[in-house]
Order: structure tokens, then sequence, then C-alpha cells
């Protein structure tokens, strides 16, 4: 006699993993806290390490911007009743400066000087006539017009439009005009465009601006490292350049940008990267982290203790009772709590499994094994008789050898009924339903059969002759005898269901379906769990039922289908996969 387990080692210690569990989340959910805090402080201050140098990019961007804005304005300027100034315009059209008279270059130097005089960064003009190709030079602390020798590399200018000259484009112009070298990066220039009327543009008055501007922006501010700041558009060409001493291309730089002008310029900083020492904020941060996993593991410890003292009570006395010892009872403990109420409960089962086990449960299990043989041995006798009649026929036939090959498959058949073991692999199920199948043959010779069994299911077991009166139901009431293409598949697979695995077998065949309403009837029978063997209802299926519901419980099924384009009926079983003798052990 062998009693359930109420003790298992894999378990012993649930209430105590759980808890040490629950701490060390505690501490990793702290010690994830610390660093997101930590990270969160060091993003704070690498802001504030930046804000300088974000608020000075902005006011340099909108003081670009600006120069972008007001250049309506300027170009204003030099109209004169909603036409260029007619003095610049013979300026242009000279075919060198000596052409030019004195009282043309005055009142231009008179123009160019005024304009200068209302923006105090717009530091001079270069004029240009793309026609004669003279390039002419005004500064606001010279007042007089510097021409170019000769101009060979100025770039293509488009009409009426902003286009832009950078630092080291500007430079070549005015040194090709005073040959000053010192002026370099210096200036930037923006174009506007002179004309007679607007079909005939004369050339291009270009002001300059002095990047002077920038750097009095910068100065307002105090940066800690090295940085630099430009303005340059999409192709690299600089337009200012605050250190251009600095090489950013070695080291560590931090770089940023923002788009200007919707993109057709870039203002980019760089500084040195950020090397922030460990926030105060980070530190107490992680103090609190490992204050907090000390408190957690020594609350862990102490409820450990006081709680394992109370449980090894229980669990020494759930051994002790495991092992044949019925009449152990476990002390009661001082006090009342949850651990007496466990014990009192346990101790009061005990009485009551001591009382029943013997007449109750040796009872059910001499009941069990008596049913499933009885169901195992119930072989149709028509079977028997028409095997019997067919070797018959072959004998007189002269088929000795059909007859004896008959012989053999019917003592296998009837050897595996009588032999000691109530249950069978699905690999000698499966044999023993080929051996019925070929002795079938014999009779009938217009079927064909599959039999698909995976070999990871194959040592698998259940009762033994469960598919038995299945196969012999098909050739009762199942096979068509005018058709030549009978035929019938069994296939076995196995499943995983809530983490545990289960054999799914399927016979199917192409012959008779069953009608509806029959088909209602067999499951109900089948949900029923009634066995008559006298019942004409599904008789063959609720044998099986029977058998799978003695060793399985309520942990199997049978569900039949009829009707369809290829298998017109369907027997499916469900067991979960056990071995033999797994199967064995409750009947033993």
């Amino acid at each position: 006699m062998k009693k359930p387990r109420f003790f298992s080692s894999k378990h012993s210690h649930f209430f105590s993993r759980m808890l040490l569990i629950s701490t060390v989340l505690l501490t990793v959910f702290s010690f994830s806290v610390s660093i997101f805090i930590s990270q969160l402080s060091i993003r704070y201050e690498r802001s504030q390490y930046l804000k300088p140098y974000d608020l000075a990019a902005a006011n340099l961007s909108e003081a670009f911007s600006n120069h972008f804005d007001n250049f309506y304005i300027l170009a204003g300027k030099v109209l004169s009743g909603n036409r260029c100034d007619p003095n610049l315009c013979k300026l242009l059209e000279a075919s060198s400066y000596d052409d030019v008279s004195a009282a043309t270059r005055n009142s231009c130097i008179r123009l160019l000087t005024d304009i200068c005089n209302d923006d105090r960064y717009l530091r001079g003009f270069l004029i240009y006539s793309p026609a004669t190709e003279q390039l002419y030079y005004f500064s606001d602390t010279q007042a007089y017009l510097a021409p170019a020798e000769h101009v060979t590399d100025m770039k293509p200018i488009t009409p009426f439009s902003r286009n832009t000259f950078s630092l080291d484009e500007v430079s070549r112009m005015i040194y090709a005009c005073t040959g000053n070298a010192f002026v370099q990066h210096t200036y930037y220039g923006l174009t506007a465009t002179i004309y007679r009327t607007a079909d005939a543009p004369l050339g291009y008055l270009i002001p300059l601006y002095s990047v002077a501007e920038y750097n009095s922006i910068l100065a307002n501010y105090e940066f800690t490292t090295n940085c630099t700041f430009r303005i340059s558009d999409p192709e690299g060409n600089l337009f200012f350049n605050s250190s251009p001493a600095l090489d950013v291309s070695s080291g560590n730089y931090y770089q940023d940008t923002l788009k200007i002008e919707n993109g057709k310029f870039l203002l980019t900083y760089y500084t040195e990267e950020y090397q922030p020492a460990f926030p105060s904020l980070s530190r107490l941060s992680i103090l609190l982290a490992l204050l907090l996993t000390v408190f957690s593991f020594g609350l862990y410890y102490l409820t450990y203790y006081l709680s394992n003292r109370n449980i090894h009570v229980i669990l020494d006395g759930m051994k002790k009772f495991q092992l044949n010892d019925l009449t152990y009872r476990i002390d009661s403990l001082p006090g009342h709590n949850e651990f007496t109420e466990i014990i009192e409960g346990f101790n009061a089962m005990c009485n009551e499994l001591q009382q029943n086990v013997e007449k109750s449960y040796v009872y059910e299990l001499q009941q069990k094994r008596s049913d499933l043989y009885a169901l195992q041995t119930s072989i149709n006798p028509h079977f028997l008789y028409n095997t019997l009649e067919m070797i018959r026929a072959q004998v007189l036939n002269g088929k000795n050898s059909d007859a004896s090959q008959m012989i053999l498959l019917l003592s296998k058949i009837y050897r595996s009924q009588i032999n000691g073991s109530m249950f069978a692999t699905l690999e000698q199920e499966e044999e023993l339903c080929e051996n019925l199948m070929i002795l079938y043959q014999y009779r009938f010779q217009n079927f064909e059969y599959e039999f698909d069994l995976d070999d990871s299911v194959s040592h698998f077991a259940l009762p033994k002759n469960t598919l038995q009166p299945l196969i012999e139901n098909y050739f009762v009431h199942g096979i068509v005898s005018e058709r030549q293409d009978n035929l019938i598949i069994l296939s076995v697979t196995s499943f995983l269901e809530e983490n545990r695995r289960y054999i799914r077998l399927s016979l199917a065949n192409n012959g008779k379906p069953i009608s509806p309403q029959r088909q209602a009837d067999i499951e109900q029978k089948l949900q029923q769990n009634l066995y008559n063997e006298n019942d004409a209802v599904g008789f063959a299926l609720t044998n099986v039922n029977s058998r799978l519901r003695i060793v399985f419980h309520n942990d199997c099924s049978i569900h039949i289908t009829s009707g369809g384009d290829d298998m017109s009926f369907r027997i499916d079983l469900r067991f979960p996969a056990m071995t033999a003798e797994q199967l064995k052990e409750p009947f033993q």
C-alpha cells in the first residue's frame, strides 16, 4: 500500500524563496531607481554645463537671422524713385575706374557712408559689374573706392536673390582691391542687385558685415572650457568662426548644431566633452539604496529564522507520516497563529485518513483493476468467428501459407489479450493494430491504411487494446464495400497544454458518415461516462472512454466528427503523456 505524498523537498523552502526573491527584487528596484536618479542628475548637470553655450548659440542665430530679415530695408536705401541710385548705375556701366567722373564717385561714397552709419556692424561694400568685370571696395574707415586690377575667380551670382559670400570669398575680393591681407576672415557679405530696369541688372552691391558683432555677443558669456562657434552653409563655407586656431578634430569635443534660415545655414558650437564629477544627489540615492538593501536583508533573515523553525516542525511531521507511520501526530506549538491552525488541521486529517485508508483506498484500487481488466478482455465474438471462417476458407482453397499467417496474427492478438500487463506503449499498440489490419486485409481487399506515429512519443503508454474496438467498429459499420479506395488513417502526436505534455491520437476514415442525431447521442453518452455492454449506441466508443476514464480520470477526452471533404468520420483521443510504469503505479 502506498500513501499519497504530503511532503516534497522540492517545495520545502517555497516561502523562504519567495521572501528572498521579494528582497532581491526590492534591492534591484532600489538600485535601479538610484541609477536612474544618478543619470537624471548627470543629465541635469550636463544641461547646466551646456546652458551658456546654448544661450550663446541662440543669440548668435538671432543676430545672424536679423541681417537677412533687415536686408530688404538696407536694399531700399539704394533706391531713388523706385529705381536704383543712378550714380551707382553709372559706376557699374563704366568700363574702368578712370572713366568714372569725380562727381559720380563722390555721390556713391556719400550714399555708402550714410548706409554704413545706420548699422555699426556694416563695415563696407563691394560693388561688382559682371559685364565690365570691374570690382570696387568701399570701407567705412576710408572714404574712397578701391578698384581691383583684375577679377577672375568671382563665383556666379543669381540676380534678385540674396546670394551670400563667405569669409574666404570676401577676403579674396578685398585683397584683390586693396592688397591688404589683414582683413582676412573679418567680413561676410550678402548681395543686392543694381539695375536701371528689372529686366536688365547692371551689377551687384555686396554689404560687408563684421564678425565683431558675434564676438561681442560671445564676450557676454563666461565659458569654462575651450570652445568655438561656427556659422556655415551646408557646403562648409564659413561665415563666422570664433576660434580659428582651435582644432576640434583632435580630442573629445561635444558638438551641437542649430539650423538658421530654414536650414540654409548651420550654427555649430564645439566644446570640450563634459566630465561630470559624481553628483551629490547620486551619492545620496546610492547610499539610501545600500541602507534599504541592508534593512531588507536583515528583515528577511529575521522573518526567515522565526518562521523557518515552525515550518520545519511541520515538515518533519509530514516526513514521518510519509514513512508509513500513520500514528504520528505533530505536537502543538505555543500560542495561536497560522502554524498552529495548520498543525491542528494536519492532525485531524491524519486521524481521518488512518481510519479510511484501508477500507477505502484498497477497495477502490482493486475495483479499478477489476473494471479495467473486464473492459480490456471484452472481445467481439463476431470478430473471432469471422476470422476462423476465413482461415477455414483459405485451407479449403489450398492456401495453407495464408492460413498459417492468419493463425499467427490471430495468436499475437490473443496473446496480447491474456498477458498480465494492463498497459501497452504506443509502439506496441501500433504493432497490434497493424496485425489486426493485415488480418482484415485477407477478408477485405478494397482498403488501405496509414499509420503515423511520432518517434518522440512511441514510449508513452495507454490502456492495452484501446484501439482494437475502434478499428473493428470501422470494418463493421464504416467500410464501403462498393468502393476500392477505402482508407483508414491513424496518427499520434503530442502537444503542450498548461506546461504539461498530452497525446493526441486520431483515427480517421473515408467510409460511411453517421447522422447528426447519432453523433449527438454518442457525444451525450461520452459526456455521461456511462458504459453498458448491451447498449447499441456507441458501444466501442463508450468501451474505450471507460478505459481512459479509469486510468486518467477526467484528464482525458474523446470527440467524434462526421462529414467533411476527405475524411468522413474521425475519432480524436486526448490523454496525458505517461509511461507504462507511471500508469501502473496507482494500481500496485
